[in-house]
């Protein structure tokens, strides 16, 4: 059994990361209901109004290659610097994995990034007019021993989003990322779409498919499929639930998870 902490000198500037991301400028719009980049893979193309904070976190179980891991946290902290630009603060998750008789836990590397609004669609249901946005990031190396990073490892995220009809919506990720494993890094792309889908004024769903391309000594790809449910308990709070299977090893990967969303 091994059981790590994250050192205490990385504590510091993610504690000051965390202050900024909190201070808040005089909001320039009225929010609506509440928009989130959870609980799907797919992150959606708006940005939190200006002046706003978003808090959102949850929780996973996955069975996949033989591990069962945990992960606690899954905090993504959202602030809204200006109509167009979003702070975006990832605090570290905490992760315990079992293999066997074996297990691990610790801290996975926090992470830093922006949002950045370059198109507003009109959001005329049909139209091909679409919401464009673009995540920019980084990882930090600041996790427990076991998973952190040698190097901060950046990511470039392009977003997009249509709405279909006045109760269904489409959207889709096109995403870069740079791994590492046993110290050599890598690059990693993924690809996203997903349906979502207005049930009533309170209920939504969603139903979608993401696939990853990892290019290390040879191309190693993975699928999923996932789907789940929203509940808008007011304009400013939303729960989730989401469940998914790995499609190209099926006994191979399953996930589940719980969250919620809070705007402030």
């Amino acid at each position: 059994m091994h059981t790590h902490s994250r050192p205490a000198g990385a504590l510091a500037p993610l504690l000051a990361l965390a202050l900024v991301a909190c201070v808040r400028a005089a909001p320039t719009v009225a929010p609506g209901p509440i928009i989130t980049d959870r609980p799907d893979f797919t992150e959606s193309a708006v940005t939190v109004p200006h002046g706003h904070t978003q808090l959102e976190m949850g929780s996973t179980f996955t069975d996949e290659d033989g591990v069962r891991s945990v992960s606690t946290g899954e905090m993504l902290l959202r602030t809204g610097l200006s109509p167009r630009w979003e702070l975006r603060l990832t605090p570290a998750n905490h992760v315990t994995e079992r293999a066997g008789a074996s297990r691990a836990q610790g801290l996975e590397d926090a992470g830093l990034g922006v949002k950045i609004a370059l198109h507003a669609g009109p959001g005329t249901p049909g139209s091909l007019d679409p919401t464009v946005a673009l995540i920019v990031g980084t990882s930090l190396p600041t996790g427990a021993e076991s998973y952190r990073n040698r190097r901060a490892l950046p990511e470039v995220k392009f977003l997009t989003q249509w709405s279909l009809t006045e109760r269904v919506a489409f959207a889709s990720n096109l995403n870069w990322a740079r791994g590492e494993v046993g110290g050599a890094a890598y690059d990693e792309w993924s690809g996203s779409g997903t349906f979502a889908f207005s049930l009533s004024e309170r209920f939504g769903s969603y139903a979608e498919y993401y696939v990853f391309g990892d290019r290390t000594a040879a191309w190693q790809r993975r699928d999923y499929v996932n789907g789940g449910l929203t509940f808008l308990v007011n304009d400013r709070f939303q729960l989730d639930a989401r469940v998914g299977a790995r499609v190209d090893a099926p006994r191979d990967g399953v996930f589940f998870g719980l969250g919620f969303a809070r705007l402030f």
